[in-house]
């Protein structure tokens, strides 16, 4: 038996590649999500900090979870960002190749962008513990450049979710996404989902079982 549910290490064409069991249930994320004391960001946006690229809080966070099948605290979180890019919040600044942000911006924008990963990982398990796809799969690469959140195959028919919560800064992020990207050549879902339809646990909003029920819904819709 192997260590850490590691089930397989590969290396091919200078590649590295990682398998891990990842088998949670949704029941234990929910009651990771339950302890959970979130707390939204006050004040103002950073401005300096705000709207700049800066290396993705996506990657630190499901590295976290592949880590330890735990999702990680706002703190944890935000200190392994820290230290991945090098910074130092102590000073109020933090260089990132050698160009200076913001730290109280930065650590504002991992705050608002911490539920939503929280959100995004836990309807993946409950589409899954569903039973009523025959895939469902979740690539962060996929997620970050192409703006798909998760891919299902339902009815032996493979669609692209776009997943947001229906508020103006979603719509506009999700107005920005579309230009960028060219979806013509997949079936992409756009799963709308009004946030007075959220379930909280904890601190935390989340899907529910009727948005499964919508996104078969929409999937029926556009056979």
């Amino acid at each position: 038996m192997f260590l850490r549910k590691i089930e397989d290490i590969r290396i091919s064409n200078k590649r590295i590649s990682v398998t891990r069991e990842a088998n949670i249930s949704v029941a234990e994320i929910e009651r990771q999500i339950e302890q959970i004391d979130y707390q939204p960001a006050t004040g103002e946006k950073g401005d300096r900090s705000e709207n700049v690229k800066v290396p993705p809080f996506i990657q630190v966070f499901y590295y976290l979870f592949f880590a330890n099948l735990k999702i990680p605290t706002e703190g944890i979180f935000w200190s392994t960002y820290l230290k991945w890019v090098g910074g130092d919040d102590e000073k109020g600044e933090i260089i990132i190749e050698g160009k200076s942000y913001e730290a109280a911006g930065l650590k504002k924008r991992l705050n608002r962008t911490y539920p939503s990963l929280i959100r995004d990982l836990h309807f993946l398990y409950l589409l899954d513990s569903s039973q009523k796809f025959e895939y469902v799969d979740y690539s962060m690469l996929r997620d970050y450049y192409n703006g798909l959140d998760l891919k299902v195959t339902y009815n032996n028919k493979e669609a692209f979710i776009s997943l947001f919560i229906d508020t103006s800064r979603a719509r506009y992020f999700k107005e920005k996404k579309t230009r960028r990207h060219d979806y013509s050549m997949i079936h992409e879902i756009e799963l709308n989902v009004a946030f007075r339809s959220l379930s909280k646990l904890g601190s935390i909003y989340v899907l529910n079982e009727q948005h499964i029920e919508l996104l078969e819904n929409l999937l029926n819709e556009t056979k």
